[in-house]
């Protein structure tokens, strides 16, 4: 039997990270998944690549021919901006492998994503959040890489495992120079969830950068936010809507 192609890939399996971001596929609980009406499934992993891994095989295992990576990542050079929508032509694990993206599923996401910026290129594995400009250049400067996240490698790892198509697609949410507040960390769960009570806690340790880290969380909320309204103007192909068709 040959590879299926993104085009035949009837049943993808899409791995979402974070809650607000499935939310243009789907209304998801902690964890949860649903079945769209393309014929696909999208379901949440949670923050890092081992969730997103274990999201994937179980995706895979309940018959999945294809897998996508769904969900923003950090720009990693200036050109890119809060809302670009990246569509890499390939993914580069922190190990130093590569992965090519589906280019029949490429063409369709672009067409879908019709008056979007548009980038390729090389989407880089993240070991963990890039709090700030410094991580992001040094990553940036080893990768090549325009973008990165900390789960699409994970589950392009997957894909090539059972040799199905595979897809990354990310909206830009933090850019290059945007440096993420040292109260993110408490401010989100592993599951992506929001944590308000040791968020305050947080700001209540650093009295002295209440307002600057205050400033920051806006700032990201914000690019956040224009990430947001990029995932909801491709997802409709994903979800099989007919005004997509």
């Amino acid at each position: 039997m040959s590879r299926p192609t993104g085009a035949q890939a009837t049943r993808p399996g899409i791995v979402a990270t974070l809650p607000a971001e499935a939310r243009a596929l789907a209304r998801l609980r902690l964890r949860g998944r649903a079945l769209l009406g393309s014929g696909g499934q999208v379901a949440l992993s949670g923050l890092g690549a081992a969730r997103a891994e274990a999201t994937a095989r179980m995706l895979v295992a309940e018959g999945a021919n294809g897998l996508i990576s769904w969900g923003s990542a950090a720009g990693l050079m200036p050109v890119l901006a809060p809302g670009d929508l990246l569509l890499p032509h390939q993914v580069r694990a922190a190990n130093g492998d590569y992965y090519a993206c589906d280019r029949d599923w490429l063409t369709t996401i672009a067409h879908a994503g019709d008056g979007l910026r548009i980038r390729h290129g090389l989407l880089a594995e993240a070991p963990g959040a890039l709090t700030d400009t410094a991580a992001k250049q040094r990553l940036q400067q080893t990768s090549g890489a325009l973008a990165a996240d900390m789960e699409s490698a994970a589950v392009a790892r997957v894909a090539a495992d059972f040799d199905l198509p595979f897809i990354a697609i990310r909206a830009v949410a933090d850019d290059a120079t945007l440096i993420l507040p040292p109260v993110i960390h408490a401010a989100l769960d592993v599951d992506g969830r929001l944590r308000p009570v040791p968020m305050l806690r947080a700001l209540a340790g650093r009295p002295r950068s209440v307002h600057a880290q205050l400033r920051a969380l806006k700032q990201l909320a914000v690019a956040f936010r224009a990430a947001q309204d990029t995932l909801a103007q491709v997802a409709p192909v994903l979800r099989g809507d007919t005004a997509a068709n």
